[in-house]
């Protein structure tokens, strides 16, 4: 699903502006799947692949609650919003809409850490409904580049 973070994250940069903002905030929260990988010595394209659609399996959790949260999204926002407010806000949003498209990946999530609520969707990594998702918002995002002309 990161081609689709990165797809909404160009999309809302070139309607609202503040470009690097919306891409950043909507790829950011990703960057613990790194160091999940790193920490499992998982570097092959096929193994990253099965870890991520089989991660059960494999005993991993990708989206960790430091970073897939509404803390985590407040804390790593906070130094965008001391530089600018507008940066800041375009920064948090597309963190939020982030957080919101992984809602229904089947994956356990803890939103409201540090309280121990999870979260659990229905749709398997990497699902047909991912896919066409994606594409969906990669026809979106072809139109955003006709606004900016």
């Amino acid at each position: 699903m990161i081609l689709a973070h990165a797809v909404v994250g160009v999309t809302l940069g070139n309607y609202f502006g503040h470009f690097g903002y919306y891409l950043a905030g909507s790829l950011i929260p990703d960057v613990d799947h790194l160091f999940v990988l790193g920490s499992q010595k998982i570097f092959s394209f096929k193994g990253i692949s099965n870890a991520l659609r089989f991660e059960k399996d494999y005993g991993l959790n990708f989206k960790t609650k430091y970073v897939h949260s509404l803390l985590g999204a407040v804390v790593l926002s906070a130094p965008v919003f001391l530089f600018d407010m507008q940066s800041g806000l375009a920064f948090f949003a597309s963190y939020i809409i982030h957080l919101l498209m992984d809602w229904p990946d089947i994956d356990d999530k803890y939103y409201l850490y540090p309280l121990k609520k999870k979260f659990s969707g229905f749709l398997p990594i990497f699902s047909m409904t991912e896919i066409i998702f994606t594409v969906i918002m990669l026809l979106v995002m072809l139109a955003s580049f006709k606004n900016i002309v």
